[in-house]
């Protein structure tokens, strides 16, 4: 789900009120940034705290070392329950089953590795040597594995992660809300060529739904008398670019690929009607959460605590994000690297310079100045910051891959 579908960051056309009460009684983070913009990748980010390069997950499908700590471990060990439910994606080819030396440390566990059969779902549940399959709309079996969850440990701390597929291709969703959307004239952003908006009233709808699931949690957590002290993060892993640059999903250095919705709500300790345009990577949620536990984060983990920052105890921040996309060859996709600031984004791919765009005076990214050579000094600047970044984190893999067929947009 990309950052800008939700009314909160000022999407006038799609339908989220509910997400949009949280973002007003919460912190609203307008500048989250997925690291590497692809399924596994980013759940690997999520759980560890670690790119993909230090993982060795790098793509679709690969699986996670078993010599990875996640967190659900580390909270375990600390006296937490713990409760995964939804798309796993970190075991493997995408058909395999989920087993129990797969669970990494999850005491409840209602997972499937990868579908995209969002209207008949199947799950492996808890330790079951055959997956159970269900009718209806994914996320909403989802969430109601996700209520019980909350209901059977109110009393008890617990680390719940709710994985939810849509909005995800192939762009379909239950008719309750693509009625929501019939008859509107939807508009597509300035960086679709010739305005398309195939699968966006689908991929809006998709996100309604989630907005209504969210509304179960956010009541499940109230009936149970803890929202006030349960740390709940709203985010994603990657956007869809639904046709803006000519290209349909994600695995890019642009906006509506990288850019992530970030919605922290923690009544305790976090000050809410906060809306920050800090920088967070995928790869600080985990020892962020870590932070708010008052549990060590290990030496290893590359991401940044930001707890201390949300709480208002410290004003520590980033000021960037590492981007990057790896292709071992032949998939959607070149293989990047590039850097994400509140200003700028820059991105190079195997054969050369790529993408450099001016967000504040370009939002839609429609002037590419990467070879202006009035910016020449900031494309060396910016540059020079991404191979700092690759230099401290270690990451040093040639690049190769293919490049997309670039489009011209009107300026």
């Amino acid at each position: 789900m990309r950052a800008e579908a939700m009314g909160c960051m000022g999407n006038k056309q799609i339908i989220t009120p509910h997400l949009d009460k949280l973002a007003n009684e919460s912190l609203l983070v307008t500048n989250a940034i997925s690291a590497q913009p692809v399924c596994t990748p980013y759940r690997s980010h999520l759980l560890t705290g670690r790119y993909g390069h230090a993982t060795g997950v790098i793509q679709n499908d690969a699986r996670l070392p078993d010599h990875e700590v996640v967190i659900s471990e580390l909270m375990k060990q600390q006296g937490y329950a713990t409760g995964y439910v939804g798309k796993w994606h970190l075991s493997g080819n995408r058909d395999n089953p989920v087993d129990a030396i797969n669970r990494r440390g999850w005491d409840f566990w209602a997972v499937r590795n990868c579908s995209h059969e969002h209207f008949t779902p199947e799950y492996w549940l808890n330790d079951s040597t055959e997956p159970i399959r269900v009718e209806g709309w994914e996320p909403d079996v989802q969430t109601d594995l996700a209520v019980e969850f909350i209901k059977k440990n109110k009393h008890t701390p617990f680390c719940l992660f709710v994985s939810y597929g849509p909005p995800h291709n192939p762009y379909k969703a239950p008719t309750e809300y693509l009625e929501m959307y019939q008859g509107k004239e939807l508009k597509a952003r300035p960086n679709v060529p010739e305005g398309s908006t195939e699968s966006l009233l689908e991929y809006y709808a998709m996100t309604t739904s989630l907005d209504s699931c969210m509304a179960r949690v956010n009541e499940a957590l109230a009936q149970a008398g803890i929202a006030e002290d349960t740390v709940l993060i709203f985010t994603s892993d990657h956007g869809d670019m639904l046709g803006s640059q000519g290209h349909t999903y994600k695995q890019r250095p642009w906006e509506e690929s990288i850019h992530i919705p970030f919605i922290l709500r923690y009544p305790r300790k976090v000050k809410g009607g906060q809306r920050r345009d800090w920088i967070v990577s995928s790869v600080d949620v985990m020892p962020t959460l870590l932070g708010f536990c008052d549990i060590p984060v290990p030496a290893n983990v590359q991401g940044m605590d930001y707890s201390a920052t949300f709480i208002g105890k410290s004003d520590t921040e980033r000021d960037a994000a590492f981007i990057f996309n790896v292709n071992k060859g032949g998939g959607p996709g070149t293989d990047w690297r590039g850097i994400r600031t509140k200003e700028w984004v820059y991105a190079y791919h195997f054969s050369g310079d790529w993408v450099m765009y001016d967000l504040t005076n370009d939002p839609y990214q429609l002037r590419n100045l990467i070879d202006d050579p009035k910016y020449a000094d900031k494309k060396k600047e910016l540059h020079e910051q991404v191979e700092a970044m690759r230099k401290q984190l270690g990451e040093s893999r040639p690049l190769k891959g293919r490049l997309p067929a670039p489009i011209r947009l009107p300026v």
